[in-house]
């Protein structure tokens, strides 16, 4: 009976501290958290498992407790695109907060995941309930508006050896597992996975990571990434990283400016 008490408390504080480390909760008291805590719901979602589904309502808003996922859109041609990759700790569909909209990408497991998540109208409650939730949503949404534009940027003026460099080193960074020979990548990442990240063909992604494969700055595998010239890749990148290296999911206004409005379509169907 004790046992069974203590990984109760445990389990308690292991999702009480993922609230504390997610920077849309930061700041925000103890108690508050604890409100905030029992609201949610943790789901269980299984490898290629969707979390939340393109073109469905943004209903509701969530961070993942455990696991890897990758977020994902559909294009009118019916064409599959990468978009990004989200980890432990990071949260999803800020925009449900707001009525009217829906999810503007999928959101699939890649592994076995955990996701703690509440209603969007519950979302709502805590940024009239808590300013301080909302400033952070704010903070949140400003800093990602930065990194569209500066992403935006690099597609146009950028080289694709830059873009391919820039996006290694931001993957490393957040799934990345140093060994004798350099970092892992740890995210099953194909070649076509690369070239829809940066916005760039096939052939030249498969053929530059050929270049450097020989030259000794990547090793490839089996949908396996290494850098094993970290230095030489933040040569050909040029100017560092201006946001934190944990910035890769998109915020509310990303979302918006992706995402349909209800009356819009029905105006468009009328």
């Amino acid at each position: 009976m004790m046992k069974g008490r203590t990984e109760k408390a445990e389990a308690h504080d292991a999702l009480l501290k993922c609230l504390q480390e997610n920077p849309v909760f930061a700041g925000v008291s103890k108690s508050a958290l604890s409100d905030v805590l029992t609201a949610a719901r943790l789901r269980s979602i299984p490898c290629e498992g969707q979390i939340i589904r393109q073109g469905d309502d943004a209903c509701a808003f969530g961070i993942l407790f455990s696991g890897r996922a990758k977020m994902v859109q559909v294009t009118p041609d019916g064409r599959q695109v990468l978009i990004r990759y989200i980890v432990t700790g990071q949260e999803y569909g800020l925009i449900a907060a707001l009525r009217g909209y829906t999810y503007p990408l999928t959101i699939e497991a890649v592994e076995p995941c955990e996701v703690l998540c509440w209603p969007g109208a519950k979302l709502a409650e805590f940024f009239a309930r808590y300013p301080q939730v909302s400033l952070n949503a704010l903070h949140i949404m400003v800093i990602r508006n930065q990194e569209l534009q500066l992403r935006y940027r690099e597609l146009l003026t950028d080289r694709v050896e830059q873009r391919l460099a820039r996006a290694l080193l931001r993957l490393s960074s957040i799934a990345g597992e140093t060994t004798a020979q350099g970092t892992l990548i740890t995210l099953s990442l194909t070649r076509e996975d690369l070239a829809e990240l940066i916005g760039a063909t096939l052939f030249t992604v498969s053929r530059t990571l050929s270049q450097w494969e020989q030259a000794g700055y990547v090793d490839g595998g089996r949908e396996r990434i290494r850098i094993c010239r970290k230095d030489v890749l933040e040569q050909l990148v040029g100017e560092p990283e201006p946001f934190s290296q944990n910035c890769v999911t998109p915020c509310a206004l990303v979302e918006l400016m992706m995402s349909r409005r209800h009356a819009s379509a029905e105006l468009v169907s009328a």
